[in-house]
């Protein structure tokens, strides 16, 4: 495929993610990396999509800073920190595929639950703190820690704009990290930095029009959302897995 098309899909993939991370505040990671990793490589999709979605989650926590539950912020970062410096570790030392696929069941099996069987069901606290470690976890070696951060935060920050703002907000501190790690790491050295750019302008219309659209949703219909795309997240990263060989 020519490296013009490869960075049109790219874009085009990142103005459907960032779209849905506007919206609901999570999803942009584990929707935009599998098809960002086939068409552009894992690292280089890990570098340029960790950026472009801090962008957007700070654009969104500015935009809703009235709305963060300080306390839960709190809770988050303390509970996700030590899981993203632990993945980002493992994230050079591991085969990261098998770890991909165990995640992606996961994700589907949980979403699936919540949507069609438990919706309201209160979760256990104790796997709930495990989600949140674990979405530390995925955020360090993936990107993609949402899923599980939901699992926690549905209950913890039920109503909806706290929920996105707070949600965007744990995003913009650990993506902070991230990128100045991967800067120093030299993983914006071969054109990254580009994909970057060229998505500025699509990122920015997403975020525009997701606004709106989370405007629009009540609480029912954003948690049908949520437990959706954790479906869909999942099974994105089942098929990654198989599609990388």
């Amino acid at each position: 495929m020519p490296q013009i098309i490869r960075t049109v899909l790219f874009v085009l993939v990142q103005l459907f993610s960032n779209f849905v991370q506007a919206v609901t505040g999570f999803g942009g990671g584990p929707i935009a990396m599998p098809p960002s990793m086939a068409l552009v490589g894992v690292a280089e999709a890990k570098a340029a999509v960790t950026c472009i979605l801090w962008l957007t989650c700070i654009i969104v926590s500015v935009r809703e800073i009235k709305n963060i539950d300080l306390k839960q912020l709190g809770i988050i970062l303390c509970g996700m920190v030590p899981g993203v410096l632990a993945g980002m570790w493992l994230f050079t030392i591991l085969p990261l595929r098998i770890l991909m696929l165990i995640y992606g069941v996961i994700v589907v099996a949980i979403g699936a639950w919540k949507l069609f069987f438990q919706s309201e069901k209160e979760i256990p606290k104790g796997f709930r703190i495990c989600a949140l470690i674990l979405s530390g976890l995925m955020q360090g070696m993936f990107t993609s820690g949402g899923p599980f951060l939901v699992i926690y935060a549905v209950s913890a920050v039920p109503e909806k704009n706290r929920f996105r703002a707070t949600i965007s907000t744990v995003w913009s501190v650990i993506n902070t990290y991230m990128v100045i790690h991967m800067i120093r790491q030299g993983m914006y050295a071969n054109g990254e930095y580009m994909l970057v750019a060229y998505s500025i302008i699509p990122v920015a219309l997403a975020i525009y029009v997701g606004k709106k659209a989370a405007d629009r949703l009540d609480r029912e219909m954003f948690l049908k959302v949520i437990y959706a795309l954790l479906m869909i997240s999942g099974a994105l990263l089942v098929y990654n897995y198989f599609s990388m060989g």
